[in-house]
């Protein structure tokens, strides 16, 4: 694993045989929050490290900004891309105000380390955690947050894709989180041997994130539905669906099992809460304090 990566391991030798074994699905989640409201802080305007039972993990600063969201498959159009599909469309422009993000996805050494169990297959605690479904996301998203102090979420789809395509430092952006090339920034089916990969083993993007395309598809908070045409500022998504058949949240970044096709930067592709993959995971994201 890279050095960068900034995990605590003075934990892992006795964490190793657990992540490795078969998940527990009665191991006890984190401790309940006690009697006092527990006020949870947002994240600092830089890079920072932090640290939950034992496991370091670093949160990547992202400058706000405005950005082209969507992709055109009109060659004389905005964000031309040859395969872009019609839930992409219209191109739009978003502006966002600064965040943090994980500059890996969320791998199966924290969860662990802060759930107790480990819904992973393959067992590795250097690979991220898979097989997550939105609501075992949320329940690990709140339990880390309690231990950290932190108000950690799950970022939007905006957020994702202004990330993705590496923010400001990369104009203009690449298909890929970091290059043209997917096999340089990503594990998808032609590459990965059908096998989950380590986290951060390619190339990372302008903004230093690693497995933005590939490995594992991420978990987004917004609720799936239609672009608007109009300009949006921190768009948080559709509104909630009135039907529950149709109450499905946003997935982005392709996985070790999917095509180049949907690893791109612009792909979007959604589940019901309750539903998971082999290739499902998440990656944190966190506000910045004003």
């Amino acid at each position: 694993m890279k050095s960068k990566l900034f995990v605590v391991l003075t934990v892992f030798s006795a964490l190793v045989s657990f992540g490795c074994s078969e998940a527990d699905p009665d191991a006890p989640e984190a401790s309940e929050p006690g009697t006092e409201p527990q006020v949870l802080r947002l994240g600092p305007a830089h890079d920072t490290i932090i640290e939950a039972a034992g496991v370091g993990f670093r949160m990547v600063f992202v400058p706000g900004g405005t950005f082209s969201m969507g992709a055109s498959p009109l060659p004389d159009g905005q964000a031309f891309d040859p395969e872009a599909d019609p839930m992409e469309q219209p191109v739009h422009q978003v502006t966002l105000d600064p965040f943090l993000i994980c500059e890996h996805e969320v791998m199966q050494f924290l969860y662990y380390a802060v759930m107790g169990s480990n819904p992973s297959d393959p067992k590795d605690l250097e690979k991220p955690v898979n097989k997550l479904d939105f609501n075992k996301a949320q329940t690990f998203i709140d339990s880390l947050s309690r231990l950290t102090g932190f108000r950690f979420r799950m970022p939007t789809e905006a957020e994702w894709e202004y990330a993705a395509k590496g923010a400001a430092w990369q104009s203009p952006p690449s298909r890929y989180a970091g290059s043209d090339d997917p096999s340089a920034v990503g594990w998808y089916e032609t590459n990965s041997n059908a096998t989950l990969q380590r986290v951060a083993q390619l190339q990372p993007n302008a903004l230093g994130l690693y497995d933005m395309s590939g490995n594992v598809m991420e978990w987004c908070s917004d609720w799936y539905g239609e672009y608007s045409a109009d300009p949006q500022l921190n768009p948080q998504g559709a509104s909630k669906p009135e039907y529950p058949n149709l109450q499905r949240h946003a997935i982005r970044g392709g996985s070790f099992l999917k095509a180049p096709r949907y690893m791109r930067n612009t792909a979007r592709y959604f589940l019901l809460p309750s539903e998971s993959e082999p290739d499902m995971g998440l990656r944190l994201a966190l506000s910045v304090a004003p």
